[in-house]
């Protein structure tokens, strides 16, 4: 039998009524549903979910918060593919500076990208899947897998919001591009820096700087790229 990643489509309601579909990888749901509420600004604190249950039959995820009120402009109409992020609220990110001061060794950055890629075992069966973690030098690492490198944002910082990890101070390592959604992400969670072992794009570093984002590609070459915001990594 031939590899192939597997991908359905998963529907969230948020108070009863339809707000987005994904197509996903059908793994950690809940925290996909929770990071991706939050790097929307649509809740502040996972508190502010009063109910979360995730259907695995019926693929869908049922929220209820007093605090999330979905309008026209809000839910998206169409179904968020696996291959592209959407950042509906971009303007409402754009003058959100990150000061963190939060120091990285560029090895350990590089020795966090190793272990993630131990534990990917769905790409390491299929060589089709992403894969991202979070790396916090007081902290264990921990990694998510999905067919779409956004997706895999949204749920590791799900679950880094259901741990109680300080994403503040942490960093967010990815197998994908670093594209503008994902800076947008990024910002949104409150997390200084981005690592990945391709490359961004242009707008996503204009984004970065002026975010005060630290963005790093190509960590797993022997000199990897620190494009901007150079002064939190260390060598």
């Amino acid at each position: 039998m031939y590899p192939v990643c597997e991908e359905i489509n998963v529907t969230m309601f948020i108070n009863n009524t339809k707000f987005i579909t994904f197509m996903c990888t059908p793994d950690n749901l809940k925290e996909l549903a929770i990071g991706h509420l939050y790097t929307r600004n649509l809740i502040e604190d996972i508190d502010d979910i009063d109910s979360i249950r995730v259907c695995n039959s019926l693929k869908n995820i049922y929220i209820t918060s007093e605090f999330i009120s979905i309008e026209e402009d809000l839910s998206l109409s169409t179904v968020l593919s696996s291959s592209c992020g959407s950042s509906p609220d971009f303007n409402l990110k754009l003058n959100q500076v990150l000061e963190s001061q939060t120091s990285f060794d560029l090895k350990a950055l590089k020795n966090a990208t190793i272990e993630m890629f131990k534990l990917a075992v769905k790409h390491q069966e299929t060589g089709g899947m992403h894969s991202c973690a979070v790396y916090n030098a007081k902290k264990d690492i921990i990694a998510i897998e999905d067919v779409g490198r956004h997706n895999a944002v949204d749920k590791i910082i799900g679950a880094c919001l259901i741990k109680n990890y300080d994403l503040e101070n942490s960093a967010i390592i990815s197998t994908g591009r670093i594209s503008t959604d994902m800076v947008l992400k990024c910002t949104g969670a409150k997390v200084p820096v981005v690592v990945t072992r391709s490359i961004p794009t242009s707008s996503a570093l204009e984004l970065a700087k002026q975010n005060g984002v630290t963005v790093i590609g190509r960590i797993m070459a022997s000199e990897p790229i620190i494009y901007v915001n150079e002064d939190r990594i260390s060598k």
